[in-house]
């Protein structure tokens, strides 16, 4: 995603000092819920059916991951203040059951906003799509099928998590070179675990800092505790733990702490949910990165609405970078009370404000 890199300087500019949370959510009683058998798997929720909206359709990888779930609330908000119909549903989990769900909003929706488990998979139906005049918008993916792509700065993302883990290291004191590094990923070949993995990486190659593993853990956090506990079996000198996602890092950090070796083991994370940052408050992970789930839920949705009206263009404007922040013990008290308000009233929050001036706010 070559547009994406030009905004590399601004994602780190915006990322120096805040940070923002993510939660679980679970779709509000008196919602709309229409069965998922036509849309080929997952629960399909619906919301505004009079005649005459926009349609636009939000397909995840599944409805059981809290940040997925987040952003569904924030896609709800989203579609209640700018009047369109939204219908969501999922692959739950399995790229087969997502093709079909894709499939199956072909006849309903103007236009899909996708986080593919495998872009790669979709040829076919992107294809048909086409055929039938519903746009798509895919979700830290990329396909020329597609009218561009709404998703993080994986890479830029990644790297100044890199950089604060070094700083962490240092501080454990001894040589950088002599540091041990394992890895808990998500989906092997995926273009988010990719990216999310690189900046990372090519940071601690800088520094000399050794990688001892990197296991795939399909964003699991069951998984992710049984990797977690061989990778304690197996090496008797771990310094730091970096996690992909809050869904996996922080099961993880619950089995370090038990196990009594957190004084040896740092810990760095992505997703910023409340269980991380409230971790990281009580000393118990050392990072995590805030992505605000109801925050990007809102505008997977708004931009591919404002693609449909006219008032946002992909061809000149550009792919949609989401931001983000890093929390630390220095601002994680003011991140969790503005992730916890948008997890109590996901409604409440202006979320046509920028992401930095929502921060600044609580930081204030």
């Amino acid at each position: 995603m070559k547009k994406i890199q030009k905004m590399l300087a601004l994602i780190l500019a915006l990322a120096l000092t805040f940070s923002l949370a993510a939660c679980s959510q679970t779709p509000a009683e008196g919602d709309k819920e229409t069965a998922a058998a036509q849309s080929g798997g997952g629960d399909t929720t619906q919301t505004g059916n009079e005649d005459g909206k926009l349609v636009v359709g939000l397909i995840q990888q599944d409805l059981t991951n809290p940040f997925h779930l987040g952003e569904v609330e924030g896609a709800k908000a989203c579609a209640a203040k700018y009047g369109f119909e939204l219908v969501v549903t999922s692959g739950d989990g399995k790229i087969d059951k997502q093709v079909e769900a894709f499939d199956g909003l072909l006849g309903q929706c103007d236009i899909i906003s996708i986080n593919t488990l495998d872009v790669t998979a979709f040829e076919n139906s992107f294809k048909k799509a086409a055929e039938m005049g519903v746009k798509v918008v895919v979700q830290h993916s990329w396909s020329d099928q597609s009218l561009g792509t709404i998703g993080f700065d994986e890479y830029a993302m990644s790297t100044e998590v890199g950089e604060y883990a070094v700083e962490v290291l240092k501080s454990q004191g001894g040589e950088l070179s002599e540091k041990q590094v394992v890895l808990l990923t998500g989906n092997d070949g995926q273009g988010l675990n990719e990216n999310r993995i690189g900046g990372f990486v090519s940071v601690m190659e800088a520094n000399n800092v050794t990688i001892l593993a990197a296991e795939p853990t399909n964003w699991d956090g069951t998984t992710a505790v049984t990797k977690m506990e061989n990778y304690l079996q197996a090496y008797d000198k771990i310094d730091m733990l970096y996690g992909l996602s809050d869904s996996v890092t922080y099961p993880a950090a619950l089995v370090i702490k038990n196990a009594e070796r957190r004084d040896e083991i740092s810990i760095c994370s992505i997703d910023g949910s409340a269980d991380a940052i409230q971790a990281v408050i009580d000393g118990d992970m050392d990072s995590t990165y805030l992505l605000a789930s109801q925050y990007t839920g809102y505008y997977k949705v708004l931009i591919p609405y404002l693609a449909m009206t006219g008032e946002y263009d992909f061809t000149t404007q550009g792919d949609y970078i989401l931001p983000g922040f890093i929390v630390t013990p220095e601002n994680a008290s003011a991140m969790l009370e503005l992730a916890l308000a948008m997890e109590k009233d996901p409604t409440a929050i202006d979320y046509d404000k920028p992401l930095e001036e929502l921060v600044s706010d609580y930081l204030k």
